[in-house]
């Protein structure tokens, strides 16, 4: 039996992985996949991609490590270094060494857009095919940036580029059919914890859920990837992956942050995915719906333009975003707790959907069998009864009968199932 994931040891976890070099392809990769398995309690399949394989247009980039990388000014004095944090170099420059005036070194230098005390996370030329290691860039606070006075400046860049292999993580949790639903998280973005990390807590936490129950009709898939370059290539080369997958789910940034939203695709609003986002906001009042395009997004974009109804769960306003001042250190973990309810939710949700029809042509007599709800005195709950009585007609599925009323889908199904058992209604989608 596997060692219980508690807060204490998923804050471990986020503090033993922060600092490593968590791009694309790097030598940390492997350790932290280890590390992770370790709280998981089980091995990942690993899945691995040479670099230069071309899949479906993503193209595997090197291995990229950083050996040393420092900034020092006029007086000789160090600036900024790699060992202070690794957003102090984005990931995929190139190597350089060489001295540069104030006004030179302004050219490959980017700071935070809303922050001045924080280094930044510059990702365009890890994912911009055209940059990476065509360039190299340094981030470091504005407001040291700012106080930097003339002169001639000496930078040191030693970066190793060599072969390498990107490596896709899978986790398999078997159910009682091959049909199949997706959790997805990634484990870049270097020196920061609620983007990227915080996915990866909150997916161990749903993991341990989905195991406790008693049955699952559902199989469960956990991938852990570098983003949308690893779900892509994933995709890409093994397209049979995608059959029989019903839903995928994708979260980060869960560590803290404003209120919780679920990103999905407004514009099918039929889909599964969007039933669930707007369930999802009758059983959790304040939850905010957004169209996936508008909301933080990430691998639901690439599994959903496979075909794959995704959403994603989010919370929003985080001040500290792409920044060094993302750390495990404000890791709330009652939000982490409520992410993984959350998620969790959403598959109990898909295990409990299902179609039923009545069994009678007439209304059921329920002061017989003991369920009324009285018109006058608990009318609201009356009407939802009634409703989705009659919307039990063999045709529409227990989510879109919850969603067509507003109602939660906990208080449908609890409903039907307690018919059901009575032999008053049939499930005609099988069991």
């Amino acid at each position: 039996m596997s060692e219980p994931i508690t807060p204490e040891r998923l804050r471990a976890l986020a503090a033993e992985i922060h600092f490593k070099n968590r791009t694309i392809v790097s030598k940390d990769i492997p350790g932290l996949l280890d590390a992770v398995e370790r709280v998981l309690g089980a091995p990942f399949i690993r899945h691995r991609y040479p670099t230069g394989a071309d899949h479906g247009t993503w193209v595997v980039p090197p291995r990229w490590d950083v050996r040393q990388a420092w900034l020092k000014g006029p007086d000789g004095r160090l600036v900024a270094d790699y060992a202070e944090h690794p957003l102090f170099v984005a990931p995929y420059s190139h190597a350089f060494h060489g001295k540069l005036t104030l006004d030179e070194l302004k050219a490959h230098v980017r700071l935070h857009p809303r922050r001045n005390d924080a280094f930044y996370y510059e990702h365009r030329l890890a994912y911009d095919y055209r940059r990476r290691l065509a360039d190299w860039l340094l981030t470091m606070p504005r407001e040291r940036f700012e106080a930097l006075p003339e002169g001639e400046y000496e930078v040191e860049l030693d970066v190793e580029i060599e072969p390498g292999e990107m490596l896709v993580a899978e986790y398999v949790l078997p159910g009682e059919t091959d049909e199949s639903i997706a959790l997805l998280s990634d484990y870049c973005h270097p020196g920061q914890c609620n983007d990227s990390v915080s996915g990866i807590l909150a997916m161990l936490q749903v993991i341990e859920k989905l195991r406790a129950m008693p049955r699952r009709r559902y199989t469960y898939r956990w991938y852990v990837f570098p983003e949308t370059i690893g779900s892509c290539v994933m995709i890409a080369q093994n397209p049979e992956m995608l059959q029989g997958m019903k839903l995928a789910i994708f979260s980060e940034m869960v560590a803290w942050g404003g209120d919780f939203q679920v990103t999905y695709r407004v514009p099918k609003p039929e889909a599964i995915s969007a039933h669930l986002a707007r369930e999802a906001a009758v059983h959790y009042p304040g939850t905010r719906l957004l169209d996936m395009f508008v909301g933080w997004g990430n691998d639901e974009h690439i599994f959903e333009y496979a075909g794959v109804p995704s959403l994603s769960v989010q919370r929003a306003d985080v001040p500290e975003y792409h920044s060094s001042k993302d750390h495990y250190d404000l890791i709330d973990d009652a939000s982490l707790i409520e992410a993984a309810e959350r998620i969790h939710r959403l598959c109990r949700v898909m295990e409990r959907n299902g179609v039923y029809e009545r069994v009678h042509p007439v209304p059921i007599y329920m002061t017989r069998v003991g369920m009324y709800l009285d018109a006058v005195f608990d009318n609201a709950n009356h009407v939802t009864q009634r409703e989705v009585l009659y919307a039990l007609d063999g045709r529409r599925t227990l989510l879109e009968i919850a969603t067509a009323n507003g109602a939660d889908f906990d208080v449908v199904a609890d409903l039907v199932e307690r018919l059901h058992g009575l032999g008053l209604l049939r499930r005609v989608d099988g069991e």
